[in-house]
């Protein structure tokens, strides 16, 4: 196999992986915004607000996962993140581009996104938004695996989303600040978007 096919091989590994964790976001986030919607029916203010709501969860979600987890290089997590700033700009980058691991990772984080949200939303607060949540997450999720896909691979971003190539870019060189990779909401909050 020469390396035009080693390439197009791990092209088409790599695509197929972030296929199957945008249907498993899909799933695991439809399926329980349906079943939250008939267990707490809601109204269309409350989607609205609770998407609201997931976009800014999944975004503080996004900063603390990555910043706590994947920079603590003594779990497997952190170690499978080292491996992505390992291969910045080799023929390995290809493997190592997917921020949400494998459909079993993507799994367990709207698990345990999904327990926090319809506990403290429904079952704590009465709040009726965890449809919108779940739903947001789920947009939010496959956004940035796409979003980061395309900032690595040089791919076309919508001119509002340009900056967030620099400032993730930037992470890579300087691994202790920005965090969030496209939307830099909780660097600017934390103080972490600094160069």
């Amino acid at each position: 196999m020469n390396v035009a096919e080693t390439n197009a091989s791990a092209l088409a590994v790599a695509r197929m992986r972030k296929i199957k964790n945008a249907l498993t976001a899909i799933l695991c986030g439809a399926v329980p915004a349906a079943l939250l919607g008939k267990l707490f029916p809601t109204s269309p203010v409350h989607w609205l607000f609770g998407f609201v709501a997931g976009l800014v969860w999944a975004n503080a979600f996004e900063y603390f996962y990555h910043r706590y987890l994947l920079h603590f290089p003594r779990n497997y997590l952190g170690r499978m993140h080292q491996l992505h700033h390992a291969s910045i700009g080799t023929p390995l980058e290809l493997e190592h581009l997917n921020l949400g691991g494998t459909p079993p990772l993507v799994l367990a984080a709207f698990v345990l996104n999904g327990l926090v949200i319809t506990f403290l939303a429904e079952v704590l607060l009465k709040l009726r938004i965890s449809p919108g949540v779940f739903i947001a997450f789920t947009v939010y999720v496959i956004a940035i695996e796409e979003v980061h896909w395309r900032i690595h691979m040089g791919g076309w971003l919508p001119s509002w989303l340009r900056f967030g190539r620099e400032h993730h870019l930037i992470h890579h060189d300087r691994p202790a600040g920005r965090y969030n990779v496209f939307l830099p909401l909780f660097d600017w909050l934390l103080g972490t978007a600094k160069d």
